[in-house]
Protein backbone atom coordinates (compact mmCIF):
# COMPACT_ATOMS: atom_id res chain seq x y z
CA UNK A 1 0.00 0.00 0.00
CA UNK A 2 1.21 2.99 -1.07
CA UNK A 3 0.03 6.13 0.91
CA UNK A 4 0.67 10.12 1.03
CA UNK A 5 -0.62 13.77 1.36
CA UNK A 6 -2.21 15.25 -1.24
CA UNK A 7 0.56 17.55 -2.37
CA UNK A 8 2.95 14.78 -2.87
CA UNK A 9 0.34 12.48 -4.69
CA UNK A 10 -0.02 16.02 -7.21
CA UNK A 11 3.66 15.76 -7.78
CA UNK A 12 4.21 12.10 -8.26
CA UNK A 13 0.17 11.76 -9.95
CA UNK A 14 1.01 10.06 -13.57
CA UNK A 15 3.69 7.24 -10.95
CA UNK A 16 0.72 7.02 -8.76
CA UNK A 17 -1.85 6.02 -11.78
CA UNK A 18 0.54 3.68 -12.82
CA UNK A 19 0.85 1.95 -9.79
CA UNK A 20 -3.13 1.91 -8.88
CA UNK A 21 -3.62 0.41 -12.75
CA UNK A 22 -0.98 -2.26 -11.63
CA UNK A 23 -2.81 -2.78 -8.53
CA UNK A 24 -1.04 -1.34 -5.95
CA UNK A 25 -3.28 0.41 -3.60
CA UNK A 26 -3.04 3.92 -3.36
CA UNK A 27 -4.34 5.97 -0.47
CA UNK A 28 -3.78 10.07 -0.29
CA UNK A 29 -4.96 11.95 2.56
CA UNK A 30 -6.21 15.26 2.63
CA UNK A 31 -6.28 16.42 6.34
CA UNK A 32 -8.23 13.73 8.18
CA UNK A 33 -9.67 12.09 5.26
CA UNK A 34 -8.30 9.73 2.68
CA UNK A 35 -8.58 8.58 -1.09
CA UNK A 36 -8.12 6.07 -2.79
CA UNK A 37 -7.11 5.52 -6.17
CA UNK A 38 -8.67 2.84 -8.31
CA UNK A 39 -9.04 2.57 -11.96
CA UNK A 40 -12.29 2.78 -13.38
CA UNK A 41 -14.62 -0.20 -13.23
CA UNK A 42 -12.66 -1.68 -10.46
CA UNK A 43 -14.63 -1.34 -7.66
CA UNK A 44 -18.69 -2.63 -7.22
CA UNK A 45 -21.75 -0.76 -5.89
CA UNK A 46 -21.21 -2.40 -2.21
CA UNK A 47 -18.05 -1.66 -2.13
CA UNK A 48 -16.64 -5.08 -3.14
CA UNK A 49 -13.72 -5.30 -5.49
CA UNK A 50 -14.10 -6.44 -8.91
CA UNK A 51 -15.15 -5.94 -12.48
CA UNK A 52 -18.63 -4.63 -12.70
CA UNK A 53 -21.14 -5.44 -14.93
CA UNK A 54 -22.23 -2.90 -17.56
CA UNK A 55 -25.16 -2.19 -20.17
CA UNK A 56 -25.83 -4.89 -22.26
CA UNK A 57 -23.77 -7.53 -19.93
CA UNK A 58 -27.14 -9.84 -19.70
CA UNK A 59 -27.31 -9.72 -23.72
CA UNK A 60 -26.66 -12.97 -24.30
CA UNK A 61 -27.74 -14.54 -21.12
CA UNK A 62 -31.19 -13.71 -21.21
CA UNK A 63 -33.95 -13.98 -23.68
CA UNK A 64 -37.68 -12.54 -23.56
CA UNK A 65 -40.28 -14.67 -25.34
CA UNK A 66 -42.60 -12.37 -27.96
CA UNK A 67 -45.40 -13.17 -25.68
CA UNK A 68 -44.08 -11.28 -23.26
CA UNK A 69 -45.16 -7.86 -25.20
CA UNK A 70 -48.57 -9.29 -25.89
CA UNK A 71 -51.36 -7.40 -23.35
CA UNK A 72 -53.17 -9.41 -20.96
CA UNK A 73 -56.32 -11.18 -20.82
CA UNK A 74 -59.00 -10.38 -18.72
CA UNK A 75 -58.78 -14.08 -16.72
CA UNK A 76 -54.84 -12.92 -16.27
CA UNK A 77 -55.73 -9.70 -14.64
CA UNK A 78 -58.09 -11.60 -12.01
CA UNK A 79 -61.41 -9.96 -13.44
Amino acid sequence: MIMLKLHQAQIDLPALAEKALAGKEVIIAIGTRRLRLLPVGSETRNGDTGPRPGRGALRRLLSIPDAFYEPWTHEEMGE
